[in-house]
């Protein structure tokens, strides 16, 4: 599963910085960009997805603004990918509102070797890639229930761990290579491959403060 994951707004990544520059330029007067998250990001934070925008130069990769989780009556936070474009809980959202969640770790924990100990807390980050993409789903909220203007909620997709991954958990969020970035969002069958892809992209893990 991903229950907790990092990135840094006020990074030195130009990749983070432009998400940062494009939400601040495009979203002044919404209040929800005042409670932009930043580092350790939990369930129900407010924090910068990508999704697909109609411009007038076409069709467009943008930043958004959102809420980690729906509304279920409590927060549901993942998506298992196997099931997500056939759940009832999430099929719309497939067909109609994918979304990529950029990232540049995030955090699990490794059950102790002996009983009486406790849980390490790591963090997984890419050797290669300072900045990464999970696959999402998001739904949009209704404005009686939205008074910071958020274009919705969204949740993470999960998939079965890889092999950097399995000592530690056998889940894992999927990660949406680089080449894939356009083609999940415009295309559903190429979700769809996606979905029952498995992640190929090694994770290092490192302990956790």
């Amino acid at each position: 599963m991903c229950g907790r994951y990092y990135i840094e707004i006020e990074s030195d990544l130009v990749e983070i910085r432009k998400i940062l520059s494009d939400l601040n330029e495009r979203f002044p007067e919404r209040p929800a960009l005042d409670r932009l998250k930043s580092g350790e990001i939990f369930p129900t934070d407010i924090v910068p997805v990508i999704r697909l925008w109609e411009t007038q130069e076409g069709i467009k990769l943008l930043p958004d603004l959102m809420q980690w989780g729906f509304d279920d009556p409590y927060p549901l936070i993942n998506a298992r990918a196997e099931t997500a474009d056939s759940k009832p809980t999430f099929r719309k959202s497939f067909q109609e509102q994918r979304v990529l969640v950029p990232a540049m770790a995030f955090f699990e924990w490794q059950k102790p070797v002996e009983a009486g100990q406790k849980k390490t807390k790591l963090k997984l980050s890419q050797p290669q890639e300072a900045v990464f993409y999970m696959a999402g789903l998001y739904r949009s909220l209704a404005p009686e229930k939205n008074p910071l203007q958020l274009t919705g909620q969204f949740v993470i997709l999960t998939a079965a761990a890889n092999e950097s991954i399995r000592p530690i958990h056998d889940r894992m969020p999927l990660i949406v290579p680089r080449p894939l970035l356009r083609p999940y969002l415009l295309d559903p069958d190429r979700a769809r491959d996606l979905l029952h892809s498995p992640v190929t992209q090694p994770f290092l893990a490192e302990v956790a403060n």
